[in-house]
């Protein structure tokens, strides 16, 4: 049986192999930097060039199943090289990173867990959310590698001098005004992602469970955090309903009057959650309620011998 090396070795390896293989291509520089994202924190390789504003983070999750897989360790560290050192870089020098009133257009806001996010939550500004904790993010255009996004800091903060409030106003404006609500059935949705024509206007059937998200499907359980939102499904639902926490893209709206338990709601959200969504995506295992007549969202009351773990 061939000898495998445990994965903190195989890391120093491909870090010495990487370092090798950039001999000659420029001065770059490599250290491991801590990056915490929803619900996991992550190890990677920082490569950084002189004289860019890139860093880029290298993570060996999967070049360490590849490489258990039988993968030379040369191929993993030349496609490291090939795919995150020599691709085409965004330039960001342009971008007035420090300059609040260019930011202030780029600002948005996200819903995101709190349970597992405390060293995510302290990197920034943040407030409580009875579903988790709304943060600041900016929008800093698009690549050929996908949508550039900053999450807002503390430091970013202090850089433009401006007050938490007024950024999260700013950041909750522009959501509503880029992204709009998107309110549809489950059964909308799914004809919608095999093709099918949807009806102009949609039937509404408190059997049916409803989507709730923006327009782009995009950290659309943000829109929770607009106002009058919960009010407009209510008056949709006819009455009081549950919230599912599908993703951080989207919640599930189920009426009341259907018949599920909060206990048999939330074994689903679970179950879900384990088997089908990244931890990365995850907004809570817990299920919500929104009262009509109270106004208020407020989270299931579940009996701790009826919860899934």
């Amino acid at each position: 049986m061939d000898y495998k090396m445990d994965y903190e070795t195989f890391r120093q390896e491909m870090k010495k192999l990487v370092e090798e293989g950039l001999r000659g291509k420029g001065e770059y520089s490599l250290s491991w930097n801590t990056v915490h994202k929803n619900n996991v924190t992550k190890k990677g390789l920082m490569i950084s060039e002189e004289g860019s504003l890139v860093s880029l983070s290298v993570y060996f999750d999967q070049p360490y199943q590849e490489y258990l897989g039988g993968r030379p360790l040369s191929d993993i560290s030349r496609e490291i090289i090939e795919m995150n050192v020599e691709r085409c870089c965004p330039d960001v020098s342009a971008l007035p990173l420090k300059d609040y009133g260019k930011m202030k257009e780029k600002l948005r806001v996200r819903l995101v867990g709190r349970e597992q996010n405390e060293a995510y939550l302290e990197e920034g500004p943040y407030k409580l959310h009875p579903m988790g904790a709304e943060i600041l993010y900016a929008e800093l255009g698009n690549s050929s590698e996908g949508a550039m996004r900053m999450h807002v800091t503390h430091q970013n903060l202090q850089e433009w001098d401006v007050p938490v409030q007024e950024a999260f106003e700013a950041a909750l404006e522009n959501s509503q005004r880029e992204e709009g609500v998107q309110f549809q059935s489950m059964t909308a949705v799914t004809a919608s992602i095999l093709g099918a024509e949807s009806p102009e206007e949609e039937t509404f059937d408190k059997k049916d469970i409803y989507v709730l998200t923006n327009q782009s499907r995009d950290h659309g359980a943000a829109v929770l955090l607009y106002p009058g939102v919960l009010e407009d499904v209510h008056k949709k639902m006819e009455g009081d309903y549950y919230i599912l926490p599908s993703s951080l893209h989207e919640v599930l709206i189920l009426s009341k009057e259907v018949g599920f338990t909060p206990a048999e709601l939330r074994k689903m959200v679970v179950e879900v959650n384990r088997e089908q969504v990244d931890p990365e995506e995850r907004l809570g295992n817990d299920v919500y309620e929104f009262q009509g007549k109270t106004g208020t969202l407020q989270k299931c009351k579940v009996a701790e011998k009826e919860k899934t773990r």
